[in-house]
């Protein structure tokens, strides 16, 4: 059992000038043996890319993938003829399956910030899948809202894993509750903005912690803050 604080600046970073990333964990040219990935969760990228820019046609397979649109717009298109305009707010979601190719670019009027997660699947092969959802009308003041989950739970995006993505916005001095994590699942607890208080440890912004622990928790919002709450499975 764990409580594992990783800081902002430990992150994996890689710079190619029309596209910025920190990766949690290894990805690409950054490889460290000790982060490659926390259960089903495999990526956590912090991405920046510069406006008209992006990622062009390109595959995957037997993966979820996440992007957390925090800035700007995405612009999707896809070998199975989705093509749809993701903004800051909204989330996309692809299930690749048995193998699709897609690209991902900023639009022309403004660079786009972007959380991508890859998460992975609890069954392979299968159709791909496309989705997005708005959630820029959902109240996430000082509560829980749920974003991913197995069984799009509460207008949330469904995936093929037992995972969750949970965020809040907390006001200063406003505290949540962690619940307690089963001995075969675990939480990371990512702070996008802000600065908070859990079990005695601050977190600032970027910072991320991992807990293994069957213990409940409460995080404490030091400022006005924005987190996210990742719970895999960890077999």
């Amino acid at each position: 059992m764990s409580f594992t604080l990783h800081k902002a600046n430990q992150r994996g970073i890689a710079e190619h000038g029309w596209l910025h990333s920190h990766f949690s964990f290894s990805f690409a040219e950054y490889y460290n043996p000790s982060r490659m990935g926390f259960g089903a969760l495999r990526v956590i990228n912090d991405d920046i890319v510069e406006a008209g820019e992006g990622f062009g046609m390109h595959p995957h397979r037997d993966m979820e993938i996440i992007s957390i649109v925090t800035k700007g717009v995405l612009i999707h298109k896809d070998s199975f003829g989705n093509h749809g305009e993701v903004h800051a707010g909204e989330i996309q979601y692809m299930s690749a399956g048995e193998g699709v190719l897609h690209s991902e670019f900023a639009s022309k009027e403004e660079s786009a910030a972007l959380f991508q997660i890859w998460i992975h699947p609890n069954q392979k092969g299968g159709k791909p899948l496309y989705n997005q959802r708005d959630f820029r009308d959902v109240t996430k003041s000082n509560q829980w809202v749920t974003l991913v989950s197995p069984d799009g739970r509460d207008h949330s995006i469904a995936i093929k894993q037992e995972a969750f993505i949970l965020t809040t916005e907390l006001d200063e001095g406003k505290i949540i509750s962690l619940a307690p994590t089963p001995s075969n699942r675990g939480k990371l607890v990512l702070v996008v903005e802000g600065e908070i208080e859990i079990d005695g440890v601050t977190l600032e912004e970027r910072d991320e912690v991992q807990i293994t622990e069957e213990k409940a928790y409460e995080i404490k919002a030091l400022k006005p803050s924005w987190v996210l709450v990742f719970d895999v499975p960890m077999h």
